[in-house]
Parts: structure tokens; C-alpha cells; sequence
């Protein structure tokens, strides 16, 4: 009997003591390997153990439409330092506060000054795009950080503002709240959550003219971030715990981040922006 006339389960078996490798020099033996070991559960046990390939911890696959051998191919790549150099954009302003893939990875955006540039990335690495697409400008301050949902481009600026720019239409909304530049943000289902260097973090909603709720810190606030795991933990990631040990059940997790010097708090909210504070890493088990 022919190796690729055993049964798929005793293949896969015997499949799963080869590293990524070998199994690539497997596959150029003929084409029935070939087929075989470009599977994806050939390779989930290789890209479990891989840097970013995509599957989680519990096995759960976040970019099924990517096969799984290409993700492993990357994330090798990426370990050993192997990387294509290629000159997609250039400009000669040397200022790059933030940019952004689309969720397909065609279009990027990226901030230049006050205005949010839009480009289609080409295939063909060796030609420069000289002029994006679309341009979403504003009379206010310079673009800080920006997010993109499916529907709208919402940005941070440096006069404490944050614009909310439609993606299919022209509609522009305002909103007021910071008095110093918007360091980061973050939305999900209509929730924005604002961090800024005059200490606060705001939560607002797509239809809202003020924040809905304000909580104050102590420093200054350089990252926030909603989590649809419903997990939070320390600023340094230490212990992390579930929202539901700690307090009742909540929709929603919100993490302020702050300098590595200060150990700040943790917030989280729900869909109605009700916020519990942690009163401190030291009651946190951190």
C-alpha cells in the first residue's frame, strides 16, 4: 500500500510529527501530497504554536478565508527576519501619525496633517501611487488616531475633537468634549470610547452630541480599546481575569492603558455606557 492510499485519519497522524518544513518538501513529491498537505487541518497544529497565525488558543480559526499554510508561511517569515522590501507610497512629508488596512486589505488609509488619505493598494509593488483616491479633510486640528468600521471613518484631533466621517456619503459630524489632542480611540456597533492627554476617557455613540459618560484618570490616557472577549486585565497584561468575577454581568470591556510608570484603571461598560471603575491594580489580583 502506497503512503497516500492510507486512511486521511492515519495520514493526518503521521502528518502531525513533521514540522512546517518538512511538510513542505512533502508537498512537492507529486501532486496527491500536494493537495493532501495544503489542507488546513494539516496544519492547525503547526499554526496553534506559530506568532499571530490566526487560531487561538481554545482552536478557534479568526481568518478561515486565509489558508492555513500561507498564515504559517508568514508568521515563519516574520520569526526569521524574511520580508519582500517593497515601496507602496511615498510623500515628502516625513510627519505619519497613524494609517490602516480596510478589513479586505485593498484600500489604506493613512493621516497626513489634518487630512485622511485613501489609497487602493496596486499588486504590482514596484509602482508608486502618486495621488489617493479620496481625501477626508477637515478645517480642524491634525489627525492623532483614527479607526475605520464598515461604515464610517472616525478620527482624533489635536484640538480635542473627534470627527465622524460617513464612508458612502459626505456627512461629517462633530464632536466636542477633550480639551487637549485625542490620543486614541476605539468603536464597535455604534460605541466610541475616547482616551485623551487631558486625562479623561469619553464614551460616545455614532448619534450622540456629547459624551455619554466621562471618567477621570490620572495621567494622561495613550490607549484604549473595547474587547468583544469580554476579558480585561492589568496594564501589563498580568493575571488576566473575566468581567464577571469581579463585578455583574457587562456587555462590554473597555482597558485604559497608561505609561508603563503608572498602574491605571481598568474600565468596563455596557452597551447602555454604565461604567463600573476597578478601584486598582492591587484589588485586581495584578
Amino acid at each position: 500500500m502506497l503512503l497516500f492510499q492510507l486512511p486521511d485519519d492515519v495520514f493526518y497522524h503521521i502528518l502531525s510529527y513533521l514540522d512546517c518544513r518538512s511538510l513542505s518538501r512533502l508537498s512537492q513529491v507529486c501532486k496527491s501530497f500536494y493537495r493532501f498537505v495544503n489542507r488546513d487541518a494539516v496544519w492547525r497544529k503547526i499554526a496553534k504554536e506559530g506568532l499571530n497565525t490566526g487560531i487561538t488558543r481554545d482552536g478557534t480559526d479568526r481568518y478561515p478565508h486565509i489558508p492555513l499554510k500561507e498564515r504559517v508561511k508568514i508568521a515563519q517569515n516574520w520569526c526569521d527576519g524574511i520580508c519582500k522590501k517593497a515601496v507602496p507610497l511615498k510623500w515628502k512629508t516625513k510627519l505619519l501619525p497613524w494609517l490602516q488596512l480596510d478589513g479586505d486589505g485593498e484600500i489604506l488609509f493613512l493621516s497626513q496633517a489634518a487630512n485622511i488619505e485613501a489609497y487602493y493598494l496596486r499588486q504590482d509593488p514596484g509602482k508608486l501611487q502618486s495621488n489617493p483616491f479620496k481625501i477626508y479633510s477637515a478645517n480642524n486640528g491634525d489627525v492623532c488616531h483614527f479607526v475605520l468600521t464598515d461604515s464610517h471613518l472616525i478620527s482624533g484631533r489635536s484640538d480635542g475633537k473627534i470627527l465622524i466621517h460617513s464612508r458612502t456619503s459626505d456627512m461629517l459630524v462633530e464632536l466636542s468634549g477633550h480639551n487637549q489632542e485625542v490620543n486614541c480611540l476605539d468603536s464597535k456597533d455604534g460605541l466610541i470610547i475616547s482616551g485623551s492627554r487631558d486625562r479623561t476617557v469619553r464614551i460616545w455613540t455614532l448619534t450622540s452630541s456629547c459624551p455619554k459618560e466621562t471618567i477621570s484618570m490620572y495621567d494622561r490616557v495613550w490607549s484604549v480599546a473595547i474587547s468583544p472577549t469580554l476579558r480585561a486585565g492589568g496594564p501589563r497584561h498580568k493575571n488576566p481575569f473575566e468581567p464577571e468575577e469581579v463585578t455583574r454581568q457587562l456587555d462590554w470591556g473597555v482597558e485604559a492603558e497608561t505609561p508603563p510608570w503608572y498602574w491605571g484603571k481598568q474600565l468596563l461598560c455596557n452597551r447602555n455606557c454604565m461604567l463600573q471603575q476597578l478601584l486598582s491594580s492591587s484589588n485586581m489580583g495584578c
